[in-house]
């Protein structure tokens, strides 16, 4: 048997390395999102990516959402309820993110609660919430809970609160179950990664 010498050893090492950074490198940008952790997971990335609707929905609670109008940006599509408790926790989070001069991003937080638009003014005004719009969905007519998916709504609700992310070509991107922390450098970095996707 043939042994090879320490020098051509470390030369076979180096090429095999140089060739691996030199295709880093040139690959562009990381075809893996930046890690964003969650109280219930972290972000998790949709292959494929379906579309976001492309008609407007007014909900049975009267809210209009149109998520063709937000072409271009990424949106936080973010699903909660005035009952849950780690909700509760994360919208003040939230609502520094859409106070954040951020024009490529566009906060949607979409209440499931069954009390309607007064219940979330209140809430919000409680909490001193002043940047975050009023949606609601008690029909399931966009994120749905149950699997016969009465409302015909396009986003399952795995968990409470769940925020998916459509990326600026309009497609769902993914999503992060639980509680994440929007005004961390992770969170940032994801937002990012998202603005960029082509």
């Amino acid at each position: 048997m043939k042994t090879i010498s320490r020098r051509h050893a470390q030369i076979a090492v180096a090429a095999v390395c140089g060739t691996f950074l030199s295709r880093s490198r040139f690959a562009g940008a990381s075809p893996l999102p930046p890690i964003l952790h969650s109280s219930a997971g972290q972000y998790i990335q949709l292959r494929p990516k379906p579309l976001a609707p492309s008609q407007p929905i007014e909900t049975r609670g009267g809210s209009l959402i149109d998520f063709a109008s937000y072409r271009g940006k990424v949106v936080l599509v973010n699903f909660w309820a005035t009952w849950c408790a780690p909700c509760v926790y994360e919208m003040p989070s939230l609502d520094r993110l859409a106070s954040s001069n951020n024009t490529d991003l566009v906060v949607l937080p979409i209440a499931v609660a069954d009390g309607g638009k007064p219940v979330v003014e209140a809430f919000y005004h409680r909490l001193g919430l002043t940047h975050l719009g009023v949606y609601v969905d008690p029909d399931q007519q966009i994120g749905f809970f149950y699997e016969k998916n009465p409302g015909h709504g396009m986003f399952p609700l795995y968990a409470l609160p769940i925020t998916y992310f459509i990326d600026p070509h309009g497609r769902v991107a993914g999503y992060v179950p639980g509680v994440a922390h929007w005004n961390s450098p992770q969170a940032a970095a994801l937002i990012r990664y998202l603005a960029k996707a082509g």
